[in-house]
């Protein structure tokens, strides 16, 4: 008797097909639900053996061969992300406390980063340095079309992992800080950094961002970071907004590009608006997804002058 498909894998092979999600995003999420790389090869190819039939439309044979190549070529980096998954030391569970939390994410990400350097800030990157330059540069691009960063500017980047904001964003402002919870990212990040003389990489304690001063900075960004604070407790997310709004200078932009992993957009920017409000911003945008590589929600906050 022939196994019905897994409803969850099809949803997320649907989601590519109608380009709603790209091919390396649809790979971590089948990697995620199966925690098993034979699993998700079978399905990929079940897939490609479906879009070989002569009646397959255009369209749907180009996307099935595009996530086909893409699993062959990565086989080893989903391979790494499987055994990753598998050890269970991720925990989608709230934290029972901030303390608790901010410990877990300190050991998940000292962890992680010695798994794979490129992996541990972005699954979907498939452990691969070109998968990961892309996703950045689709994100450097657009806080370009943003215009929050120029020549002048110092920038933060709240959560910095292994640095791949900073690298990209050094040559285009002034200064850039990256500061994060995990010993072993900021080692692998001040390494990756230690050409360039504009950037700084911060140890924090995880409670705020204490070692920065007061309207010090005109942009800080928040790539996937903030996920793991809201795992940790809303109190501490709302100590984050009212550091970030104590170290910007008035009318200097919080960037945070996804904001919790509950998959519950509305509940999500109905939470960053009270926050904002709470804590002196304007929100600019909020909900929308503007790239291409990668799934991330975009939420901009301008911090109101007369605070």
């Amino acid at each position: 008797m022939q196994t019905a498909p897994d409803p969850e894998l099809v949803a997320i092979l649907e989601r590519y097909l109608n380009g709603t999600t790209s091919a390396p995003v649809t790979l971590m999420q089948l990697l995620i639900e199966t925690e098993d790389f034979e699993s998700v090869r079978s399905t990929v190819m079940s897939m490609a053996r479906d879009a070989e039939q002569e009646d397959a439309p255009v369209d749907f044979r180009r996307r099935a061969k595009e996530l086909t190549q893409l699993m062959i070529a990565n086989a080893d980096g989903c391979e790494r992300i499987t055994a990753m998954l598998r050890a269970d030391v991720d925990s989608a569970k709230p934290a029972r406390s901030v303390e608790e939390g901010i410990a877990f994410c300190e050991r998940l990400f000292d962890w992680s980063v010695q798994q794979s350097e490129e992996a541990s800030v972005a699954l979907y990157s498939l452990g691969n340095p070109d998968l990961l330059r892309r996703a950045t540069s689709e994100i450097v691009a657009q806080l370009e079309v943003w215009g929050v960063i120029t020549p002048e500017t110092d920038l933060l980047d709240i959560g910095c992992g292994i640095g791949r904001m900073l690298i990209a964003l050094a040559p285009r402002v002034r200064n850039a800080t990256g500061i994060d919870v995990s010993g072993e990212m900021v080692r692998v990040a001040r390494r990756r950094c230690a050409s360039l003389p504009n950037v700084t990489v911060i140890k924090g304690d995880g409670h705020g961002l204490g070692e920065l001063n007061d309207s010090s900075l005109d942009v800080a960004i928040a790539v996937d970071s903030f996920p793991y604070l809201r795992q940790s407790g809303y109190d501490l997310v709302s100590r984050f907004f009212a550091e970030s709004a104590r170290v910007l200078k008035p009318d200097g932009q919080l960037i945070i590009l996804n904001y919790s992993y509950a998959k519950d957009d509305d509940a999500d920017m109905a939470e960053v608006r009270t926050l904002a409000m709470e804590n002196g911003f304007d929100v600019i945008e909020a909900g929308s997804r503007p790239f291409n590589l990668w799934d991330g929600v975009a939420f901009r906050l301008e911090k109101l002058s007369t605070r």
